[in-house]
């Protein structure tokens, strides 16, 4: 019985060392500033600096990496986490929605930052700069709110 447990340990060591030698690709996809949430909405510098620091890594193609990410297996929940985010909302491909989306997304912006769930508990410990105050969460909700209710006219 020692001896599997031995065997299984030295196993699960060799995994995780092979695990970092093929890591998914962590780049970021070219960005057509065009089509930047910026060229379409007016963002105060404010709001756009509490944006960047808070929700640009998940939900644009400005993904800052950081080092923990280059670590298997931890690479992969965060590869995941990126990719579900943009596939959510990326603020990098906003010029490819039509006004009914951009709408959805800003009221879901103005509801889900108003309300804490964005950005995730898990997110904040490690990157201290997106915990958002509560007059953050209400200043990002209400430009959300009025960019929302500009483009429903």
């Amino acid at each position: 019985m020692k001896k599997l447990r031995k065997y299984s340990f030295v196993l699960l060591i060799l995994f995780i060392i092979l695990l970092q030698f093929v890591k998914p690709d962590t780049g970021n996809p070219p960005e057509d500033k065009d089509k930047f949430i910026t060229e379409h909405i007016k963002i105060p510098y404010n709001v756009y600096l509490k944006l960047e620091a808070a929700c640009f890594d998940c939900h644009s193609n400005r993904t800052k990496w950081p080092w923990y990410s280059k670590i298997s297996p931890v690479v992969y929940l965060i590869d995941h986490d990126v990719k579900e985010g943009r596939r959510e909302l990326n603020f990098s491909e906003w010029g490819n929605y039509d006004r009914k989306k951009m709408i959805k997304k800003l009221d879901e912006i103005e509801k889900e930052v108003g309300e804490g769930e964005m950005p995730p508990g898990i997110y904040k410990p490690l990157h201290p700069e997106a915990k958002l105050t509560d007059s953050d969460r209400k200043i990002i909700s209400d430009w959300a709110k009025t960019s929302k209710e500009n483009l429903s006219k």
